[in-house]
């Protein structure tokens, strides 16, 4: 199944990449990428990007750019600064470095990698959202918005229908239109569960913040009260008598709708199945930081590579597998799943 996803992937690539159906380098660089080998996958995709593959260098570029200092990367974490600095970017004649994402001056990538690198310089939220949203970028362009509405800036978010309409369709400020056009405010578990939006998840964590703004404390349910607290990494705070079954399979159903969290339930499935572990998925959250973790450790490629290719490869459980051994107690005894003990155990 993996390898048909990778098959996928690689002809999904293709496809937006006109050059890359004739650069067999490129797919093969990809294809060894997102089956999470680093070692072989990045090492190809800099050979590629010093032939000119723009789409390469965006890859790089943004791996340079967007991962966490040390990548959570086996590979990574092994190689000196200027090892990573010479493979992960451009390398001048003179021997100085710059990130790939600013040498696409002149092709049709430029404006994308001038958006993607400078987003978070721009003391203005709305207006990176907005360069995001015009070169593309929606996944990134949503997260900005999400993070300005969690941070409390309801008055920026409210300015968005008149200034800036196509930032108001994205993902979940969609969910959130839906939600208050319905008459029945309301949600149970159940009905939460039935949603079949993939952006259910950030629009309700958004819907939350806005509890105490709007007056909503009586439309969550107890159940739906706890799986929050999950998704917001805060499991350790469930009360005693919170039903952990339960919160494991509606994790599981959300998996099925919402990519990112399918990513977890990939990642505790590969532990055997002898003895139930109830905590895998609800102490990843915990471990990691919760779901805006998942939104905002992106793939450093989701302007390459479609989201939903990446997010269904090898490499999304590698990356994730990795930081959660990144961010474990140093002492195993805190962790209460047996499968992550053993996930962490296995990367020391």
């Amino acid at each position: 199944m993996t390898k048909n996803l990778i098959a996928a992937g690689a002809i999904l690539v293709a496809m937006m990449h006109p050059a890359a159906a004739q650069q067999t380098g490129f797919s093969d660089a990809v294809n060894l990428w997102l089956s999470g080998d680093d070692a072989n996958g990045l090492p190809a995709l800099a050979v590629e990007a010093r032939n000119g593959d723009t789409t390469a260098q965006l890859i790089l570029g943004q791996v340079d750019r967007d991962t966490i200092p040390g990548g959570y990367s086996d590979f990574l974490l092994g190689l000196t600064r200027e090892e990573r600095a010479e493979l992960l970017r451009f390398v001048s004649d003179d021997g100085s470095t710059v990130n790939w994402l600013l040498t696409l001056e002149g092709t049709s990538n430029a404006a994308l990698g001038d958006a993607l690198f400078w987003y978070e310089a721009n003391l203005d939220p709305i207006d990176s959202a907005a360069d995001l949203q015009s070169v593309d970028e929606k996944s990134k362009a949503e997260w900005i918005l999400w993070r300005t509405l969690n941070n409390g800036y309801f008055n920026l978010i409210q300015s968005l229908p008149a200034e800036n309409a196509e930032l108001a369709q994205v993902g979940f400020m969609t969910w959130l239109t839906d939600y208050f056009a319905s008459e029945n405010r309301t949600i149970s578990m159940s009905r939460f569960l039935a949603d079949e939006s993939p952006e259910k998840v950030p629009g309700l964590l958004a819907l939350k913040r806005l509890e105490r703004v709007l007056g909503l404390s009586g439309n969550f349910s107890v159940g739906l009260n706890e799986l929050i607290e999950v998704v917001r990494g805060r499991g350790n705070r469930l009360p005693a008598t919170a039903d952990l079954v339960t919160l494991d399979a509606s994790l599981t159903r959300l998996g099925e709708v919402d990519p990112r969290v399918g990513v977890i339930n990939r990642m505790c499935d590969i532990c055997p199945d002898a003895a139930a572990d109830y905590q895998c998925k609800i102490q990843t959250f915990e471990i990691i930081g919760g779901y805006e973790t998942l939104l905002a450790v992106r793939s450093p490629a989701e302007a390459a590579v479609p989201a939903d290719v990446y997010l269904a490869s090898d490499r999304a459980v590698t990356s994730l597998t990795d930081l959660v051994r990144g961010r474990a107690p140093s002492d195993l005894t805190r962790v209460r799943s047996t499968c992550l003990q053993s996930l962490i155990s296995a990367g020391q």
